[in-house]
């Protein structure tokens, strides 16, 4: 393995700001993520590999012979930066024996990585009795529609896969996936409130959200009566905004104040966070709807009250009535990412995370039914639940363990990877579980020390698994 070379490439694919956009003709996913596709294919071209693009949805690269394949599953797509960066999130730098950028951890890593893993390969003219493919999505972050798509127009299945987007050692359970949406029909709200926002995407904590007033409104007028006549930040510090600031566990000083003259636009920060770990995150949306339940002897939202009481809590699955602590998949949780306001209607978007027996129906009715909205399920990802018994399960850990010396137990996880789209496919690695990357959040980050170990553990499992009987 050159590592300069590694990262060099690394820097490259980092470069390329690949967050989902509106489609235009011959890019599904906007023109970044296309782009990120032609630059793996032809990367994997120089180094003489088979490679082929899949109608700009995904790609693969391949090294090897025989009749069989075996899988590793990347993905090329990321989140959108959101806020709060040392250094551009889409200019790789290295220092401290790190590399920040926005996909190094979370998968642009894990991809380069095993790239070179089938470059080392073609270079050493390693004989296998399977073909190795590497195959890369675009689409991974708001649903992996790409993989299927793959599979739609009849591309190879692997006998066995494994996904690096997850941690070490391997996990062999990961909780089912559903974001649903909330409509709350609620004109008192809409009289008051023109706009709001949360998370850029479905599956993240918002580190910021923006509540935009309707000039001229009861509770424009309210903000600045409270101030002596021109509304200020200092609102937030007095009754009735102060008590459910404080009371939500958020500080005055999170929120922020801007007059213009269309209007108020008010701005809550907290942190991102991945949706599966929504305890990790600091919720900028839960503290706007805060604000709003605040003043509702203003504004008058049949809605409002509610909405902050039951959903805006770590104990939203509780409150409910729907938590569930399974022992081989986990516990239910949910994580409010998007909103907006539209025509009369607040629509909220909650990212579930489904222990095994858990439907997305049961869990729709219930919100439905304890809140008086109208739910809408957008997606489903089914759970994945493989037995530590299972031979693919075995020969990873065998690899890892020769490896590392790591006798950790195989995992479950929140997290959803590409492993539930193909069959007989689990997550392995890419971090171990005492390295913390800032997935989805700003400062994303991973060892450089760490991806050239991924490199020595991916080599290992694609040749055992291209050699196993």
């Amino acid at each position: 393995m050159d590592e300069k070379t590694l990262l060099t490439d690394l820097a490259e694919i980092i470069a390329i700001p690949s967050v989902y956009s509106a489609p235009t003709p011959g890019a599904p996913y906007g023109e970044d993520c296309r782009r990120a596709l032609e630059w793996f294919v032809d990367k994997a071209r120089a180094y003489g590999l088979n490679a082929a693009n899949v109608d700009n949805r995904c790609a693969y690269a391949e090294y090897g012979d025989g009749g069989e394949c075996i899988g590793i599953l990347a993905h090329l797509d990321v989140v959108p930066a959101g806020n709060g960066w040392a250094t551009d999130p889409f200019k790789m730098v290295e220092e401290g024996g790190k590399v920040y950028g926005r996909g190094v951890g979370d998968d642009k890593g894990s991809a380069v990585v095993c790239l070179h893993v089938l470059k080392e390969l073609k270079d050493r003219g390693v004989k296998l009795r399977r073909r190795v493919r590497l195959i890369v999505g675009s689409d991974e972050e708001r649903g992996s529609s790409c993989i299927a798509y793959y599979k739609k127009k009849g591309e190879e299945l692997p006998v066995a896969s494994f996904v690096p987007d997850s941690e070490f050692p391997v996990i062999n359970s990961e909780k089912g996936i559903s974001h649903m949406r909330f409509d709350f029909k609620d004109g008192a709200l809409a009289a008051e409130v023109c706009g709001i926002s949360g998370a850029a995407c479905q599956n993240a904590v918002p580190d910021r959200s923006v509540l935009k007033l309707v000039k001229g409104g009861k509770l424009e007028a309210a903000l600045k009566a409270a101030c002596g006549g021109v509304a200020t930040a200092e609102a937030f510090k007095l009754p009735p905004a102060v008590e459910n600031i404080v009371s939500g566990g958020a500080s005055p000083d999170d929120f922020s104040l801007e007059n213009a003259r269309d209007g108020i636009t008010i701005t809550a920060e907290g942190t991102a966070e991945h949706a599966s770990t929504p305890e990790k995150g600091d919720n900028a949306l839960w503290k706007t709807l805060g604000l709003l339940a605040a003043y509702n002897g203003v504004i008058g939202s049949k809605n409002v009250v509610g909405i902050y009481e039951t959903l805006c809590t770590p104990l939203a699955t509780e409150k409910l009535g729907i938590y569930v602590d399974d022992p081989k998949s986990g516990d239910l949780t949910a994580c409010m990412s998007m909103a907006d306001i539209k025509d009369g209607t607040l629509s909220l978007t909650v990212d579930f995370r489904l222990p095994l027996g858990v439907s997305a129906e049961s869990v729709a009715q219930a919100v439905e039914n304890k809140l008086g909205c109208k739910a809408n399920i957008l997606d489903y990802h089914p759970n994945l639940f493989i037995d530590e018994d299972a031979p693919l399960i075995k020969t990873l850990l065998k690899v890892y363990r020769g490896i590392t010396g790591d006798m950790t137990a195989p995992l479950k996880t929140g997290g959803g990877t590409y492993a539930r789209e193909l069959p007989n496919a689990v997550a392995f690695g890419c971090t171990p579980l005492d390295i913390d990357i800032n997935m989805h959040r700003a400062d994303e980050n991973f060892p450089v020390a760490q991806l050239f170990k991924n490199f020595e553990i991916y080599y290992a499992a694609a040749v055992a698994l291209a050699e196993e009987k």
